[in-house]
């Protein structure tokens, strides 16, 4: 069956919807978030002339519909029998707010019936936003608002055994949150060839529940600290006045850097920076003054930092390659299989964006990337090299984050 339907009596139908409150044991502190709606809406007017309000009790039917693939709008609503004039209309209110045209297969309609009239059709664009359609004495007016949802901040801790996501679910932590997590640290850790076995993590985030009491999809990380082979680094997540929020370490400076850790993903560093490295091919002791990352075919590579392309193109031995320019800084991308769409000479890129992919260009033994760092033209290890730290928070708002840091802290103590 497409749909579930649900029907019941309802003591108060307000605006289409209802809460459902209920209580749970926990040891962290639970709050609501509150949300609120998009300023902007379109009110479309029914012709009937005198429509039935249908905020008084009454039946209410609930129908949960998964959008199919080659569903559309229309056919979803003549399946449940809404007349053509009320799709017209909703469509009309709709159609400044979000183009139903574009529903997406697997996503959830949630309609409500009452008195047998239409009250109001939820869609669900992400994991926080909604668009809203509601009939109001027979006007449709349309919107989108904030997902409402019942959060506890919730701590986890981990220890590295197998791998991050293996160790991270085993204590409950969704892939949605391991990838948050990897992400706030991908400046400082490599992800890809640094973690170890022994290694560990805290972390704090919002875990979400519908107002029905459903569990929902996590929301963001408030805190976290990582171990890495012996190193700790911790970030603490920080919204200022005006609005603009990032992670921060514990003295106020961003986690985000100029540049990254790594520009690949996927793969292990099967040769590493030296003044004298046997040649694979030819067997001659010569500098290898690059990082070689063993990876699949195809695998993306992205730009590690904003910058200027400055060669795209076949380069001697080192087959298919980008370069690009960051100030006095150059990375260079080797024995690509291709570049990327758009990337050439001449072109801006930005940190993560994909600018080519792993092959076997040029003198190589197999599908490798060969990534070298140049700083005023001379090749350094980007693993080891002292590379500009993030900007820190205005004097200004220092004591206001370190009041947030500290309360952050408290609630991971447990863990240490």
């Amino acid at each position: 069956m497409r749909y579930i339907l649900f029907s019941f009596i309802a003591l108060a139908l307000v605006g289409g919807g209802f809460v459902a409150w209920h209580n749970t044991e926990t040891s962290t502190v639970a709050y609501e978030r509150e949300t609120t709606a998009s300023d902007s809406s379109t009110v479309v007017t029914n012709s009937v002339p005198e429509a039935t309000s249908i905020a008084e009790p009454s039946t209410m039917e609930v129908r949960e519909i998964e959008i199919q693939p080659g569903d559309t709008f229309s056919t979803i609503m003549e399946e449940i029998d809404v007349p053509s004039s009320d799709q017209t209309l909703i469509l009309t209110a709709v159609q400044d707010v979000y183009d139903f045209t574009k529903l997406q297969a697997g996503k959830l309609l949630h309609v409500v019936f009452a008195q047998d009239a239409l009250a109001s059709i939820d869609y669900d664009l992400s994991d926080d936003k909604k668009i809203v359609v509601e009939n109001v004495n027979g006007d449709f007016i349309a919107k989108e608002t904030a997902i409402e949802y019942d959060i506890t901040d919730t701590a986890r801790s981990a220890t590295i055994e197998s791998s991050l996501f293996v160790d991270g679910a085993d204590v409950g932590l969704s892939d949605k949150t391991l990838i948050e997590l990897a992400e706030i640290f991908q400046w400082d850790i490599d992800f890809t060839t640094d973690i170890q076995v022994g290694d560990s993590f805290n972390v704090l985030y919002e875990e979400r529940k519908s107002k029905d009491g459903e569990e929902a999809s996590p929301g963001k990380i408030l805190a976290a600290q990582f171990i890495n082979q012996g190193t700790s680094y911790d970030a603490y997540y920080y919204e200022t006045s005006d609005e603009t929020s990032g992670y921060y370490s514990a003295s106020g400076e961003s986690v985000e850097r100029q540049f990254l850790s790594s520009p690949i993903s996927v793969g292990y560093i099967s040769s590493g920076f030296s003044y004298s490295r046997v040649n694979p091919v030819t067997k001659q002791v010569t500098p290898h003054r690059a990082l070689d990352y063993a990876a699949p075919q195809g695998t993306p590579i992205v730009a590690i930092a904003d910058g200027t392309v400055s060669v795209a193109g076949s380069k001697g031995g080192l087959g298919i390659t980008v370069e690009i320019e960051h100030g006095q800084y150059l990375s260079q991308y080797a024995h690509l299989s291709k570049i990327a769409t758009g990337v050439k000479r001449g072109a801006t890129v930005s940190q993560g964006d994909i600018i080519g992919y792993v092959g076997s260009t040029g003198i190589s033994t197999g599908p490798h990337l060969q990534y070298a760092f140049f700083k005023d033209g001379t090749p350094i290890n980007p693993l080891t090299a002292e590379l500009p730290v993030g900007e820190a928070l205005d004097e200004s708002v220092m004591n206001d984050f370190f009041a947030v840091r500290d309360r952050l802290i408290e609630q991971l103590e447990p863990l240490n």
